[in-house]
Parts: C-alpha cells; sequence; structure tokens
C-alpha cells in the first residue's frame, strides 16, 4: 500500500474513532455557544418549504418562548410538529429534541424518529454555521446525540408488524362485509319468493284464505 493510502487510511479511522466517541458519550448536542447566542441562532433559522429541506415542503413556523423551547409549528394546521430545548452548561448549550406530530402506534413513532433526525441535522447545521445536509439528515447527525426519553420508540419491523395486521383487519372486515351483503340478498329473494307465493291471495280477518286469480 503506498504512502499516500497509510495516511488517507489512517484519518478515515481517526474520524470513525472519533464519531463513535462522540456518540458513546452521547456529548454531540452540546455546543460551545452561550445559550443565549445559541437560542437567537435557532430562533433566526427559518426554514422554508422545500423538498430538501428539514421538513420537507411543509409551512413552518419556528416559535420561541424568549429563553430556553423552540417549537416547530405547521402554520397551515396551528400544530407543533417538534421541539427543541436548549439547557446552559457554564459557557456552552445542552441542546436536546423531540417530535410528537401525527398520532399514535409505531408506523407514526418511526416517522416521528426520522423527523427528530432531520430537526438534529438542522441545528446542528445551524449552529456550525454550515449548510443543512440531506444525506447527513438521515441520522448520522442524530447518531451522535443521546436518546430523548419524550421521543416514542420506532422501528421498520415494528412498523411493518403493524401495517400487516391492519392488512389482515380489513381484509377479515371486508369478508365480513362480504357475508352480511350476501346474507342480505338471500333475504331479500326469499322475501320474494314468498310475496310471489301469495301474490292474489287475499286474507281477511276469521275467513279462510282466498285465491283471487282463479
Amino acid at each position: 500500500m503506498t504512502e499516500q493510502g497509510d495516511n488517507m487510511k489512517t484519518k478515515l479511522l481517526g474520524l470513525t474513532a472519533l464519531a463513535l466517541a462522540t456518540s458513546a458519550c452521547g456529548q454531540g448536542n452540546l455546543y460551545p455557544l452561550p445559550a443565549d447566542q445559541a437560542y437567537a441562532k435557532l430562533v433566526a433559522a427559518k426554514i422554508l418549504p422545500s423538498g430538501t429541506g428539514p421538513f420537507g415542503r411543509l409551512p413552518i413556523a419556528v416559535v420561541g418562548d424568549g429563553s430556553s423551547t423552540i417549537k416547530y409549528v405547521v402554520t397551515d394546521a396551528g400544530m407543533k410538529m417538534c421541539e427543541a430545548n436548549i439547557a446552559a452548561e457554564g459557557d456552552k448549550s445542552r441542546i436536546t429534541a423531540f417530535c410528537d406530530k401525527g398520532g399514535e402506534g409505531a408506523a407514526v413513532a418511526l416517522t416521528q424518529n426520522l423527523m427528530r433526525s432531520r430537526l438534529i441535522e438542522h441545528i446542528d447545521a445551524t449552529l456550525k454555521g454550515r449548510e443543512f445536509d440531506p444525506k447527513l439528515a438521515m441520522g448520522s447527525t442524530a447518531g451522535g446525540w443521546p436518546k430523548d426519553e419524550r421521543q416514542a420508540k420506532g422501528n421498520i419491523g415494528t412498523a411493518m408488524g403493524d401495517a400487516l395486521q391492519m392488512e389482515r383487519d380489513m381484509k377479515r372486515e371486508i369478508k365480513e362485509m362480504d357475508k352480511m351483503q350476501e346474507q342480505e340478498r338471500a333475504d331479500a329473494a326469499a322475501n320474494l319468493e314468498v310475496a310471489k307465493a301469495h301474490d292474489g291471495v287475499t286474507f281477511e280477518p276469521g275467513k279462510p284464505m282466498v285465491d283471487t286469480s282463479k
């Protein structure tokens, strides 16, 4: 292997070790900025609808409480999508974030976790003064942050299981509806036969039935 190749390998190993160390220590969400500066940067970072932005094409309003909490609200619905919180640690800022919009269930939780990863990349890019990177938003940046207890747990396996169960339930309901419709058609046919059998027959209380068709 050439000297250049050895140097490249050493650099890659170093970067990998640094990433693992950062992730393991959960220090990826600690930024070398005072809390008030971190807050000001995040509130000022407006999010425009974009196919490659942190929230896709959703219109998002960035709403701050004036000190430590920032909410990301869907303007059309007035509903909070995600939230970021800033805690001062000396002259540094510890940022936490979670996304909880959209209901319940494994599939929803999976979507919320993906949205949180995109928000974390937005926060990291904003505080480091770089552009939002859609590739890093897939989870690389969020991998350096610790878990957040407020974030619902979701994984692909559970989401797929829920989807399959939903499909089975739907098929069962459709089958039951088909049976009910079949029974209704059978009852209607039977009633029609009874009506035909009594066609032309008159009945008066206290008197025998008379077939007036003869």
